[in-house]
């Protein structure tokens, strides 16, 4: 089956030309976070779920960590040179990536977590069941469980025992 292409609209087309407008006069912004957002890209790149938790963990947390040097540029003045002066100290590097890696933590803890809740909740719901079933045998007899060889009518074959 052929994937079908999706086609902008013209307000889709508008907005990505605002948008590479925008991203050309805030140049020393755009660089910045582009450089500053990489782990949120890798995550969205990487997280094919439906939710994109991954990526809305990721990505809030990085940007909090970019957000301090994005301070550090505009009170510098919002110029090109500032922008490279900024992303060539290593510090900053680290705390933007760092702050990237915290949230793929959290989101590895948070998804092991709720997955270990589930299991258990799962085997609690598996061993209710079958405590029923086996009230159901006791009360109308094996019959019940499906185990019994039937006739083509339905019902249990008589055992010569």
């Amino acid at each position: 089956m052929a994937k079908k292409s999706k086609k902008l609209g013209w307000h889709g087309q508008l907005l990505l030309v605002i948008f590479f407008v925008t991203a050309v006069v805030f140049l020393p912004t755009t660089v910045l976070l582009f450089i500053g957002m990489l782990p949120t890209i890798g995550a969205r790149l990487v997280d094919r779920s439906k939710a994109q938790t991954k990526v809305f963990t990721v990505g809030f947390l990085n940007l909090a960590g970019c957000f301090p040097h994005w301070f550090q540029l505009v009170e510098q003045g919002h110029k090109f040179e500032n922008a490279m002066q900024i992303l060539s100290n290593p510090t900053t590097i680290v705390v933007m990536y760092a702050a990237a890696g915290i949230g793929y933590m959290i989101e590895w803890a948070v998804t092991n977590t709720v997955a270990g809740f589930m299991v258990q909740r799962g085997k609690k719901r598996l061993e209710e069941i079958q405590k029923f079933q086996e009230g159901m045998v006791v009360r109308w007899g094996p019959e019940v469980t499906g185990d019994l060889p039937l006739d083509p009518a339905g019902f249990p074959i008589e055992s010569k025992e």
